[in-house]
């Protein structure tokens, strides 16, 4: 199977919430800790941002107006084709919202499709074609601190109910529980009661060190080789 079969280029971010002032604490801190600036941190009405790249994966940490946005996370693909996502996305039975273009002065940033079969009131996956450099280094981190390689997987709980449309969402890779791209970190599925998006396996050159410099820069710590942030476990492995 060659890429262009599929909707599904690969995972391009992936997103959780915080509060806006743990957002400009934490996005400072993980910046400083030589990581690369997938993209700087943007507050708008609404809605904030910053997005730092763990080698080969963005991690968005944002806030949101509770009012408008309820969910916790988001996994983000970019599309092999944005001209003919709709139609690709239609041979595959999967609905799609209407496509969301955010242009800026007149300078488009991203377009963003969310996907309804694949949402919940707390976790969504999207399809997000992104015209703004937000892959500037990698697939290895450049030097860092916390000592961070790379993502080796990103963990996605699916349950019955949301298994089949994942399955045409990859189409037509074979269903299975672990999808591989040309680029990024495999997506890795398990059994879960809900659709939730998990969290991240990281490798670092000290796993036990990393979990401790990211405990610092404002995550919380699990134990000597997981953390939290927001509602995702980050696994530091080696």
């Amino acid at each position: 199977m060659s890429e262009s079969d599929s909707v599904v280029g690969f995972a391009d971010h992936i997103t959780t919430v915080l509060d806006i002032d743990e957002l400009r604490s934490m996005s400072k801190a993980l910046f400083a800790t030589g990581l690369t600036n997938g993209w700087p941190l943007s507050e708008q009405p609404g809605f904030a941002t910053a997005g730092i790249r763990f080698g080969n994966l963005n991690l968005e940490i944002c806030a949101v107006d509770r009012t408008q946005n309820k969910l916790d996370d988001w996994l983000t693909f970019e599309p092999t084709n944005l001209d003919t996502l709709a139609d690709d996305l239609a041979g595959r039975g999967v609905q799609h919202d209407p496509f969301d273009a955010v242009v800026i002065q007149g300078h488009p940033i991203y377009t963003r499709v969310g996907i309804p079969s694949l949402a919940t009131g707390s976790t969504a996956l999207q399809l997000c074609h992104t015209f703004y450099p937000t892959r500037t280094t990698g697939p290895v981190a450049p030097d860092n601190s916390a000592g961070i390689k790379q993502v080796t997987a990103v963990h996605l709980g699916v349950d019955a109910a949301h298994r089949d449309a994942l399955d045409r969402l990859m189409a037509p890779r074979e269903a299975k529980d672990s999808f591989t791209f040309s680029e990024g970190p495999p997506l890795l599925v398990s059994s879960a009661s809900q659709l939730e998006v998990q969290g991240l396996t990281v490798t670092a050159a000290d796993p036990t060190q990393a979990a401790q410099e990211l405990a610092s820069a404002g995550m919380s710590q699990v134990d000597k080789h997981n953390v939290r942030v927001g509602s995702l476990t980050i696994t530091l492995d080696r």
